[in-house]
């Protein structure tokens, strides 16, 4: 079985806890994930919540929870946010795509693809 590799706008993405497959959903570190979308990122120890911040948009999430907050609205998640390796990871493209980033899977390559 080959690592999965994540691209935004054609370049790799590094990770200090490689991404994982759960239910068919690729789960990456959130931290990795949204520094290279150019996003801030906020960590609520008591809450285990992460908060992030881009171009006019607002996302949240909670550990254990499939909701995703954006701008105040509600999207859920089929795998909720989990802690793998010490680091918190969330499905790629539904963060990317609460960015507004387009996203692609290769499943021949093992490639989560994101433009933005």
């Amino acid at each position: 079985e080959f690592d999965i590799t994540v691209t935004i706008n054609g370049v790799p993405v590094a990770f200090d806890q490689p991404p994982v497959i759960e239910n068919g959903r690729t789960l990456v570190p959130l931290r990795a994930i949204f520094e290279a979308l150019g996003a801030t990122v906020n960590w609520d120890p008591d809450t285990q919540t992460v908060s992030s911040y881009k171009d006019g948009i607002s996302l949240s999430l909670t550990i254990g929870s499939n909701i995703l907050h954006v701008n105040g609205e509600d999207v859920v998640l089929d795998v909720p946010a989990k802690i793998y390796g010490g680091r918190t990871m969330v499905p790629a493209r539904a963060v990317a795509e609460g960015f507004c980033c387009k996203v692609d899977w290769d499943g021949v390559t093992r490639t989560v693809i994101i433009v933005k």
